[in-house]
C-alpha cells in the first residue's frame, strides 16, 4: 500500500515508511502521472514535458529509467518480473493506477464535493489534507498549471464552506478569521467577503461588517470596472436595519510587519483619563494606515471604543467626510440624543431613529438655525461635536483615528483642532503624508501647542523588509538580490510591496533594474505638484546619483545657485530628498531616484553626465569612481579619452580595496571608451594588450578564472596580430595570481596557445625571468593532456626561478610542480605545500601561502589525516575570504564536502557540494560537472548510483573517456550491463594530473563491477603507488573510499586472493582511520 501526497510536497509514504522518490526529473515523472488522474500519458508527451521541450538525445532510456525506479520504489515488494500495479504500461505511455484515497488531493477533491457531516465529511476534515500548495516544487512548469488552478478553487470553495460551516454552528470567532483570509487571498470572491460581514455583523462589530463591504464594493470597481453584484446590496441593507450591539468599532485586521517601537509609543499614549494627541507621518506607502488599524485592533480587544475617519485622496467628496465616518462609527455605539439635531450637518442618514421634527428645537447653547449667522453655526457644531465626544467617553475609553489628513479640507481640519483642544479625554491619532499643504501646516500648528507625541515612519527593518518580499513574491530569493531590494526601495512596504510583485512576475534581474510602473505613478503625481524648476534640479540630481554634493550640483546647473538652493529644499520638504549631512543630499528611495532618472531622455541624460563630470573635474578631481561613471555616461569621441583615463584610476582604485568586482566593471567601462577614441587619438597595441592585462589580472583576482582566459585570448589576438613577440609574451604571462582550480574546461587543450608558447619559448636568448613564466603557463594548459611535457616544464621552470632567487618566480615554478603532480622540490627536497607558504610568508604574497595551505589540505586528505586537513583547510578559506578570492572559496567548501565524506557525514558533505556548486558557478567554472562529480561519489558510497543516470547522461564534458566509467558504473547497478560495457568503449588512459587517483580508482571500481580481467593488472600497477591512502582525496575534494579496497578487488579478480586479503587489510585500517562507517561495512563485508 502506498500513500502519496502532492499538496505541498511531493512525497510518498509506504508500509516501510517515506520512500526515496529520487532526483528532480524522476519526480516531475511521477507529478506528470499524476496531473493525468489515471489517464494515459503517451511517452513522448512525458518526454516533452519532463525535459520542458528540450530532451537529451538518449530521453527515451532516461525515462525508462526513471520509471524503473519509481517501481522499485512504490512497490518494494514487488516479485521480479510481476508487472507493476502501480505504474502501469498502457499504449503509447504510462498511467497510474491508484485508489482515490492513495493520492492526498484525489481524496481532497473528494471530501469536498461529497460532504456530509453525519458521516464526518466535513470542510475541516477536507482542509486538514491541504498541506501546501499542490504541485508546489513544479509550480513552473506549464503541464501543472491546469491541474493546480482546478485544485486551487476547489481548496477556496472548501474554505468557503468551513466558513459558512462556522456561521451555522456559531463559532463566529473561527468564522471571521477564515473569511478575513479568504477576502486577502481573494477578493474578487463575493462569497468571502459575504461570510466576513455576516461573521462580523453577528459578533457586534457592525461598523467593521459596513467597512469590509464598502471595501468589496472599492475592489470590484477599482480591479474589474463593475459593482458587486446584488447579494452584498442586500446584506449591506440587512445590517443597516439588523439591530445593533456594537460595542468596539474599528477597521478589519491588517497585517503589519515590524512597527515594535512604533507599537509601544501609541500604546504608552493610550491614556483614558486625559486627552493625548499623536501624530503619525510616513511617507506614501510607508504603513500609516497598517498601523492604524493594528492600533484600532488592539485598543478595541482592551475594551476601548474606537472610530476612524479618513480624508478622501479623491476629488469630489463632501467635506469633513472623515467626521462624518467618525460619528456614524460611534452613533452605533451611543446614540446623540438631543445633540442628533445639531451634528445633522455631519450626517449622510438620520443620526437617530426617532422621527425628526420638521422645526428642531435645540437649547440654546445648540442652536443651529439656517438664520444664523455661518460662524455662529459652524461653532456650534463644533461645540455638539466636543460635546458628544465627552458624553461617549465618559462610558469607557474613547480613540478616535484620522487618516490622510494631508488630504483633509479645511472643515475637517478646523475640527481636528478643535476637538483636540477641547475635549476632556481621548485618544487622537492622526496619520499623514508630509506633503505641502497650508491647510496641513495650520493643523499642525494648531496641535503643536497640545504637545502631540510625534511618530515619523521610516523604512521597515531590514529582517522585515526581507519577510515582506518573501510573502508577496511567494518565492525565497537569494541573499544579494533581498539587500539589493531593501536597499532600493529604503524598507517603504508600499515600494517593496511593488518590487516584490515585479519580482514574482519578472525575476530578479528586472525587479532589480527597473522601477515598478505602480510606484512611479504615485511619484509622478507628487512630482508633479513642485515647480518645474525644482522637478528639473531634481531630475539633475538624478543624474549625479543616490547622494549628490549640493556644490557640484550648483556648479553643474545651468541656473543661479539660489534656484538650486530653493529647488533642493522644496525636494527635501516634500519628501524626496534627504540632507544626510551638510552640503549633501541624498534620495530617500533610490526608486525615486531611479523614476527621476528614467524619465530623460538619452540626449538629456548624456549631456547632463558630462556637465556633472567637468563640474567634478573642477571641484573633486580625485573622486575616480564618480569621474569614471559619469564620463563613461556621457560616452563620446570629445571624452572617451578622459572615460578611459578616470575608469583606468578608478579600477586601481578599487582593486587597492580588494573591490575587484567593481574594478572589472571600471575596466570594461575603460575599453568600450578605447574603441570610439578619436582617429588621431586611437589607441595603439601596446595599450590594447596592457588593459586586457589588467582586465585578465583582475578577474582572476575576482575569482572569474574562465573569462580571464578568454580575455587573455583578446590580448593575444591583438598582440599577434602586432608581430611584437614581447607583447605575447606579456599577454601569457599577463599575471603572478595562480588558482587552486583550472581555469580551462577539464580535458580541453587550445593547440593554438600551446603551440605560441612553444615558439616563444625557441626565442635565442630568451630572458630568464619571461622563460620561467612561459613555462609555467604551459603547464597549465596541457595539464592532464600532456604529462610528460608538463613535468619537464614544472621542472624547468623551478630551475630557472632558483636561479633567480626571484620570490614570486619560485612561487609560479612550486605551483607549477603541483600541478604536474610534483609533490617536492627537485631542487631543495622541500614539500611544495612548504616552498609556497615560505613565499607567501616571505613575499608577503598571501595567495602563494593560501595556495600551499591548500596543497597541505589536500596531502592530509590523500592520506587519511582529516585533522591535518582540516587545519589547512581553515588557514585556506581564511585567506580566501579575506582576499575575496571567490574560486578558492568555492574549491574550499569542495574540500569541506570531501573531508565530510570520509568522515561518514554523508548529508553535510552533499550540503558542501551544492554550496561549492553555487560559489563556482558564480566564477564561471564546470560547476554542474563538479557538483555531478560529488553526487557520483556520495551515492557510490551510499549504494544509491541508479538514480544519477539522467544527471551523468546530461554532462557537459570535454573529457568524455572519464564520464565513461560512471556512466557504465550507473548502469551496472540498474542491471545493465551490455549498455555499461558499450559506454566503456570510448575509454583512454587516465590522465596523469591531480585527479589521476580518483579516475583510476572509479575505474578499478567499473573493472571489478563488469568482471574486465583484461584490464585489471594494467589498473592494478597504476592504482598501487596509492596504496595506504584515499582514492581520490588527494585532489581535494572528491573520494571514492580506500584506494586497498579496490586494489583488493582488482587482485581478487585476477586471482590473488592473499594479494587481496592484505589489501583489505589495508583498507580496513584506513577506513577506521578516517571514520566513514559505510567505508568500513564495504571493506568487511568483502
Amino acid at each position: 500500500m502506498v500513500r502519496i501526497r502532492v499538496l505541498g510536497t511531493l512525497e510518498a509514504v509506504g508500509a516501510g515508511g517515506p520512500i526515496d522518490l529520487g532526483g528532480p526529473r524522476q519526480r516531475a515523472v511521477l507529478a506528470r502521472l499524476l496531473v493525468a488522474r489515471g489517464e494515459v500519458v503517451p511517452v513522448d508527451r512525458l518526454i516533452e514535458d519532463v525535459w520542458d521541450g528540450s530532451p537529451p538525445s538518449r530521453a527515451v532510456g532516461a525515462l525508462h529509467a526513471y520509471v524503473s525506479n519509481l517501481r522499485r520504489a512504490l512497490e518494494p515488494d514487488r516479485p521480479p518480473r510481476a508487472p507493476s500495479t502501480v505504474i502501469v504500461s498502457r499504449p503509447p505511455g504510462y498511467a497510474l493506477t491508484l485508489a482515490e484515497h492513495d493520492v492526498d488531493a484525489w481524496e481532497f477533491e473528494s471530501l469536498v464535493r461529497s460532504r456530509r457531516p453525519e458521516n464526518g465529511t466535513t470542510p475541516a476534515s477536507a482542509l486538514h489534507l491541504w498541506q501546501g500548495p499542490a504541485y508546489a516544487e513544479f509550480a513552473d512548469r506549464l503541464w501543472t498549471a491546469p491541474e493546480v488552478a482546478r485544485l486551487d478553487e476547489v481548496h477556496t470553495a472548501a474554505r468557503e464552506q468551513f466558513a459558512a460551516a462556522a456561521l451555522e454552528s456559531g463559532d463566529l470567532v473561527t468564522a471571521v478569521i477564515e473569511a478575513q483570509s479568504l477576502t486577502r487571498d481573494q477578493p474578487l470572491r463575493e462569497e468571502g467577503w459575504k461570510l466576513l460581514a455576516t461573521g462580523l455583523h453577528r459578533s457586534g462589530r457592525t461598523a467593521d461588517a459596513l467597512a469590509a463591504l464598502r471595501t468589496a464594493r472599492t475592489r470590484f470597481v477599482d480591479d474589474l470596472g463593475l459593482d458587486p453584484g446584488p447579494s452584498l446590496d442586500r446584506l449591506e441593507q440587512q445590517i443597516l436595519s439588523g439591530p445593533s450591539t456594537v460595542r468596539n468599532a474599528g477597521p478589519s485586521d491588517t497585517e503589519i510587519l515590524g512597527r515594535e517601537s512604533e507599537m509601544e509609543t501609541l500604546r504608552s499614549a493610550a491614556q483614558p483619563d486625559s486627552t493625548q494627541i499623536v501624530t503619525v507621518v510616513g511617507d506614501a506607502g510607508s504603513g500609516k494606515s497598517a498601523l492604524m488599524q493594528r492600533l484600532a485592533r488592539e485598543l478595541a480587544e482592551s475594551k476601548w471604543t474606537v472610530a476612524v475617519g479618513r480624508c478622501p485622496e479623491v476629488d469630489g467628496a463632501p467635506p469633513a467626510w472623515a467626521w462624518v465616518e467618525i460619528l456614524r462609527s460611534l452613533r452605533r455605539h451611543s446614540e446623540p440624543a438631543e445633540l442628533s439635531s445639531a451634528l445633522s450637518p455631519l450626517s449622510d442618514s438620520p443620526l437617530s431613529d426617532s422621527p425628526r421634527s420638521e422645526s428642531p428645537t435645540f437649547d440654546d447653547q445648540h442652536r443651529s438655525d439656517q438664520g444664523l449667522d455661518v460662524e455662529v453655526g459652524r461653532f456650534a457644531l463644533h461645540r455638539a461635536v466636543v460635546d458628544y465626544l465627552d458624553d461617549v467617553s465618559t462610558r469607557g475609553p474613547l480613540a478616535l483615528i484620522v487618516d490622510d489628513v494631508h488630504q483633509a479640507d479645511r472643515e475637517t481640519a478646523a475640527l481636528l483642532s478643535r476637538v483636540a483642544a477641547e475635549c476632556k479625554q481621548l485618544l487622537i491619532v492622526i496619520a499623514y503624508r508630509p506633503a505641502q499643504s497650508a491647510t496641513l501646516d495650520d493643523t499642525l500648528a494648531d496641535l503643536a501647542s497640545l504637545h502631540p507625541t510625534r511618530i515619523r515612519l521610516s523604512g521597515l527593518g531590514a529582517s522585515d523588509s526581507v519577510a515582506l518580499v518573501r510573502r508577496l513574491s511567494g518565492t525565497d530569493p537569494d541573499p544579494a538580490t533581498l539587500e539589493a531590494l531593501t536597499e532600493r526601495t529604503g524598507g517603504n512596504p508600499f515600494y517593496l510591496r511593488e518590487s516584490a510583485r515585479l519580482l514574482a512576475s519578472e525575476g530578479a534581474l528586472v525587479a532589480l533594474s527597473d522601477v515598478p510602473e505602480g510606484v512611479r505613478d504615485v511619484l509622478r503625481r507628487r512630482l508633479a505638484r513642485l515647480p518645474e524648476a525644482a522637478v528639473s534640479i531634481l531630475r539633475l540630481a538624478s543624474v549625479v546619483g543616490r547622494e549628490a554634493d549640493v556644490e557640484v550640483l550648483t556648479d553643474a546647473a545651468e541656473v543661479d545657485p539660489d534656484t538650486v538652493f530653493d529647488a533642493l529644499e522644496q525636494g527635501v520638504a516634500a519628501g524626496f530628498l534627504d540632507e544626510p549631512s551638510v552640503g549633501t543630499v541624498r534620495f530617500a528611495h533610490a526608486i525615486v531616484r531611479d523614476t527621476l532618472y528614467s524619465d530623460l531622455t538619452r540626449l538629456r541624460r548624456s549631456r547632463w553626465h558630462t556637465r556633472i563630470g567637468e563640474a567634478l573635474e573642477r571641484l573633486r578631481p580625485h573622486d575616480y569612481a564618480a569621474l569614471a561613471h559619469h564620463f563613461a555616461e556621457a560616452l563620446s569621441t570629445t571624452t572617451a579619452r578622459r572615460a578611459v583615463g578616470y575608469n583606468l584610476a578608478a579600477a586601481d582604485q578599487a582593486v587597492s580595496r580588494y573591490a575587484h568586482d567593481v574594478a572589472i566593471g571600471f575596466l570594461r567601462n575603460a575599453e568600450a571608451a578605447a574603441k570610439v577614441l578619436p582617429a588621431d587619438d586611437r589607441a595603439d597595441a601596446e595599450e590594447w594588450v596592457d588593459l586586457y592585462n589588467r582586465i585578465g589580472r583582475t578577474q582572476l583576482a575576482a575569482g572569474f578564472g574562465r573569462d580571464a582566459m578568454l580575455t587573455r585570448n583578446q590580448g593575444l589576438e591583438i598582440a599577434r596580430t602586432s608581430g611584437d613577440a614581447q607583447l605575447m609574451i606579456d599577454t601569457l604571462t599577463f599575471s603572478d595570481t595562480p588558482t587552486p582550480w583550472l581555469n580551462r574546461r577539464y580535458g580541453a587543450l587550445d593547440a593554438a596557445v600551446v603551440e605560441q608558447i612553444e615558439s616563444l619559448l625557441r626565442i635565442p636568448d630568451l630572458d630568464v625571468a619571461a622563460r620561467c613564466r612561459l613555462l609555467t603557463a604551459l603547464v597549465e594548459e596541457v595539464i592532464g593532456e600532456d604529462s610528460d611535457r608538463c613535468a619537464a616544464a614544472a621542472r624547468e621552470a623551478e630551475r630557472l626561478a632558483r636561479h633567480t632567487d626571484d620570490g614570486r618566480l619560485i612561487g609560479l615554478a612550486s605551483n607549477a610542480l603541483y600541478s604536474a603532480g610534483i609533490l617536492a622540490s627537485p631542487v631543495t627536497g622541500r614539500s611544495v605545500g612548504d616552498e609556497l607558504i615560505d613565499v607567501g610568508d616571505r613575499c608577503n604574497a598571501p595567495v602563494f601561502a593560501m595556495l600551499g595551505h591548500a596543497v597541505k589540505a589536500n596531502y592530509g586528505a590523500g592520506i587519511g589525516d582529516t585533522e591535518t586537513a582540516r587545519t589547512h583547510l581553515d588557514a585556506w578559506l581564511a585567506l580566501a575570504y579575506r582576499y575575496g578570492w571567490r574560486q578558492a572559496q568555492g574549491t574550499g567548501a569542495i574540500a569541506h564536502a570531501v573531508l565530510a565524506h570520509m568522515t561518514g557525514d554523508l548529508e553535510a558533505a552533499e550540503v558542501h557540494y551544492r554550496s561549492g556548486h553555487s560559489q563556482l558557478e558564480r566564477a564561471g567554472l564546470d560547476a554542474n560537472n563538479l557538483l555531478a562529480l560529488g553526487l557520483f561519489t556520495l551515492r557510490l558510497t551510499q549504494g544509491r548510483l541508479a538514480e544519477l543516470e539522467p544527471l551523468i547522461r546530461d554532462v557537459d564534458s570535454d573529457a568524455p573517456d572519464v564520464v565513461a566509467d560512471l556512466l557504465a558504473l550507473i548502469l551496472h547497478a540498474t542491471g545493465r550491463d551490455a549498455e555499461a560495457r558499450a559506454a566503456r568503449a570510448v575509454l583512454h588512459p587516465v590522465r596523469r594530473d591531480f585527479f589521476h587517483s580518483l579516475f583510476t580508482g572509479i575505474r578499478g571500481i567499473a573493472i571489478c563491477a563488469l568482471g574486465e580481467k583484461s584490464e585489471a593488472s594494467a589498473t592494478y600497477r597504476d592504482l598501487l603507488p596509492y596504496s595506504g591512502r584515499v582514492a581520490g582525496a588527494d585532489c581535494g575534494g572528491f573520494s571514492v573510499g580506500p584506494v586497498d579496497t579496490i586494489l583488493g578487488d582488482l587482485a581478487r579478480l585476477t586471482g590473488d586472493t592473499d594479494q587481496a586479503a592484505a589489501h583489505y587489510g589495508t583498507a580496513l585500517a584506513v577506513a577506521e582511520r578516517c571514520g566513514c562507517k559505510e567505508w568500513i561495512a564495504a571493506v568487511q563485508d568483502r
